[in-house]
């Protein structure tokens, strides 16, 4: 089976030196070349988290046999929400269309993420013309999480910029042939602008996180790496981390208002910023005075690994939007992998569901004197710590394991592919 990713805002293979973290689409890139299928990942030049470009042309290069990245050259962009980043997306969609039609050879099926909108409706217009199967992956509420992130004055020159977009998303989702998603929100938020009702070929499939295959010589130095940072599992102090990219999505501040009450109770305890992105500056400076709280930057994936070996807790610190109400994304995933408590800001919402369900973190409802309260307790009460953390590993095993996931989603892009054949043969 030939098949098509697109995804434009993951690391990939060849970032760095080789050691950053893959998600969804790099995750399932990797399983689908290693179960013999065929891979080429659409995605941009422009390294959406470093904020830099890899090449400073289209760039076809090969990962491992049966697994290639195609890199489309874009104008990239400083801000998630700006008027570069539109632009940017319009470049790399036509591309995409560009270098599609000239000549890889073409897949059996498409598996193309939203966002952007017009990456997903260049995959549909291109396979719509050769009746090639294409599925949209919802992986965010583009253009509707803007409307969340802006103060009111703004909506409504949100509202008319974001018109094009939102045409594009209807017409990628009314033109595939299915809609997959993080969360049943999600899949039913891209069918209902698909204007039609669930079919079988609508489908969850969570965010899942699979483990990579690290060496041990490189998690001890990664272990190194935290212990020149001041972190230790030696020092008795409970260990907080955040792993992202510093958006507009996150609201950090009740974190340092409650490492703030913690320093003044004499509390042991360090909370771990791990990250990069365009707030850097202003979460510094929130964080400004506090001991407690470290920047170690933008981490790889052994630093990672020996970190979640370190840690007691993982922090989402979301704003109330329904594109984190309705989702489950991947950093509450990783933290699971690592037998994590959740601490998570929102009261309501799938993650919060799950963390009620299964025991396996709280909600602080983004208050910082909540937080403080609830951490406080952890580090006097280990029983209670030692219960979340093992609910959160047998969480991630029945839930959120990658490999499970995605070898679920193999067969299910194989049965898709394999209809399309049945019925071309009936004919």
């Amino acid at each position: 089976m030939k098949v098509w990713l697109i995804q434009r805002a993951e690391p990939t293979p060849h970032d760095g030196d080789g050691s950053q973290r893959t998600m969804r689409m790099g995750i399932l890139a990797q399983m689908l070349a290693r179960t013999g299928h065929r891979v080429l990942w659409w995605t941009s030049t422009f390294d959406h988290f470093n904020r830099h470009h890899r090449y400073e042309t289209d760039m076809r290069l090969s990962v491992e046999s049966g697994y290639e990245i195609q890199y489309l050259h874009g104008c990239g962009y400083s801000r998630n929400i700006s008027l570069s980043r539109i632009r940017d997306n319009f470049l790399v969609a036509r591309q995409f269309s560009v270098l599609a039609e000239k000549g890889p050879e073409q897949p059996d099926i498409i598996l193309a993420s939203i966002p952007t909108a017009e990456l997903g409706l260049a995959a549909v217009n291109y396979a719509r013309k050769r009746a090639i199967p294409v599925l949209l992956d919802i992986r965010d509420l583009w253009p509707d999480v803007f409307f969340d992130l802006v103060p009111p004055v703004l909506k409504p020159a949100v509202r008319l910029l974001s018109a094009p977009m939102l045409r594009k998303l209807k017409g990628a989702c009314m033109g595939s042939n299915g809609i997959i998603g993080l969360t049943d929100a999600f899949v039913d938020w891209g069918v209902a602008h698909a204007q039609r009702s669930r079919t079988d070929n609508d489908r969850v499939f969570p965010m899942g996180y699979s483990a990579e295959d690290i060496p041990a010589d490189r998690i001890e130095e990664g272990k190194r790496f935290w212990r020149r940072m001041g972190v230790s599992c030696d020092n008795d102090e409970l260990i907080m981390v955040f792993l992202g990219t510093f958006g507009t999505g996150f609201d950090f501040v009740p974190l340092f208002q409650a490492a703030k009450l913690l320093e003044s109770r004499r509390i042991p305890a360090k909370f771990i910023i791990c990250g990069a992105g365009e707030s850097a500056v202003q979460i510094k400076r929130q964080a400004q005075g506090l001991n407690s709280v470290l920047f170690p930057g933008w981490v790889n994936a052994e630093q990672v690994m020996a970190l979640l070996e370190l840690a007691d807790i993982g922090l989402a610190p979301y704003i109330e939007s329904m594109n984190y109400i309705n989702n489950i994304p991947n950093k509450p995933a990783e933290y699971l992998s690592g037998g994590l408590a959740i601490a998570l800001s929102l009261n309501k919402g799938a993650l919060y569901n799950l963390l009620e369900r299964r025991g396996c973190g709280f909600s602080y409802d983004n208050s910082a004197e909540k937080l403080a309260i609830e951490l406080e307790t952890l580090a006097s009460n280990s029983s209670r710590l030692k219960t979340f953390q093992s609910n959160a590993l047998t969480t991630f095993k029945e839930s959120f394991d990658g490999v499970t996931i995605y070898m679920s989603l193999i067969k299910f892009l194989e049965q898709i592919v394999q209809n399309r054949h049945d019925a071309f043969s009936e004919t």
